[in-house]
């Protein structure tokens, strides 16, 4: 037998007629409960039955929405979110109501949904509850004090989950905000460190210079290149003249930037940077076409990842490879101040991330499971 369900249909559901109560008089009502505020959804085809119950539950501080339409319900059941829905199983048609709660629990599987009959049926109690009723009553008068009272507690049921719910989110970005404060903190302590010691940025694993492998087939490119990208400046360049040749010297120099020949005498260069990125993931890669004899411009692209971006759209000149390999060169030192400190804060601190880490994903687990519908 469902849960819930019992024979003794009259002491467990509701009886109704003038659901507000006697005729002139209202149910009395204590201080406001918990759940005041709640949205509540009543669909009948009988509009007494709708405008007796939006009486007693707006009474106790509920706010209702009532129809006699199903097609309304369901489109009232898509845009808004009830606590509760209070659904005759009669309308519109004998056994419509059953739908209309089997359409509530899959759009939105958090509303409880109390089924209403006027029957004594045995079988649409237990259509209902198969179906995913909360309660199934009966429209008796003598249940109308059980009917609000079950609403109430429904409704402040959901009150209650989505108060939790709230407070876990609430505590678990608190954890990751006092997590960002304290990597802060330790920012700022190793860098005072720096200062006090004498640290220079070489001294403190920065690199001094930076590694480039162009792969380029012209013999010239190298030269024209490094007159305004010199190794004073901290510039260190290899070449390759194919592109077999460039995986070896990638394998061997592990450089920080590799640019590399649109057209190459063995491979196409979009080959050699797909084959680079995979062998040597955290090179950045450029790949580029040189400007021809005849005075058409060349492009320079920076490869990252999936995408090809366009870094210099008519490359005429290398001049014009100062300005944004220089960006590139100060983007490639903060990354390894970042990497730096990353490296220092786990170091100081790995026992507390373990637990950190260890209570972030015990509150991530309970914050699923609370979100899932029982």
């Amino acid at each position: 037998m469902p849960n819930g369900f019992h024979p003794r249909l009259p002491s467990t559901r509701i009886r109704i007629w003038n659901p507000s109560g006697v005729p002139g008089k209202l149910l009395p009502v204590a201080n406001e409960p918990a759940s005041a505020g709640q949205e509540i959804l009543v669909v009948d085809a009988d509009d007494q039955v709708v405008k007796g119950l939006d009486r007693l539950l707006t009474r106790v501080g509920l706010i209702v929405t009532g129809t006699h339409d199903p097609i309304r319900a369901r489109d009232q059941i898509l845009n808004k979110f009830f606590a509760v829905a209070l659904v005759d199983a009669d309308t519109p048609t004998p056994g419509g109501g059953i739908e209309l709660l089997q359409f509530a629990r899959d759009k939105s599987p958090l509303t409880s949904v109390v089924i209403m009959t006027a029957r004594k049926s045995y079988e649409t109690a237990v259509k209902a509850f198969r179906a995913g009723a909360a309660d199934v009553v009966l429209k008796e008068p003598d249940v109308v004090p059980y009917l609000r009272e079950r609403v109430l507690e429904a409704a402040g049921d959901i009150k209650a989950t989505a108060d939790r719910n709230s407070l876990f989110e609430e505590v678990a970005e608190t954890h990751e905000e006092f997590l960002r404060r304290l990597r802060d903190v330790s920012h700022e302590l190793l860098d005072l460190e720096d200062r006090v010691t004498g640290r220079t940025a070489d001294d403190a694993g920065d690199p001094a210079s930076i590694s480039v492998v162009l792969v380029d087939d012209d013999p010239a490119a190298l030269e024209e290149i490094q007159r305004v990208l010199t190794a004073d400046q901290g510039w260190n360049f290899r070449v390759a003249f194919t592109g077999g040749e460039a995986l070896d010297v990638v394998m061997q120099v592990r450089p920080q930037i590799v640019m590399v020949k649109e057209d190459l005498p063995d491979l196409p260069g979009s080959m050699v940077v797909n084959t680079v990125k995979a062998s040597a993931p955290d090179a950045l890669t450029l790949l580029y076409s040189p400007p021809g004899k005849s005075g058409r411009a060349g492009e320079v692209k920076l490869v990252d990842a999936s995408r090809v971006m366009s870094l210099i759209g008519s490359y005429t000149e290398p001049a014009q490879l100062v300005g944004p390999l220089n960006e590139i060169r100060e983007a490639l030192k903060q990354k390894t101040h970042e990497r730096r400190y990353l490296q220092a804060f786990r170091q100081r601190h790995f026992e507390f991330l373990q637990r950190y880490n260890a209570i972030k994903q015990r509150l991530k687990e309970e914050l699923d499971r609370r979100k899932k519908p029982r």
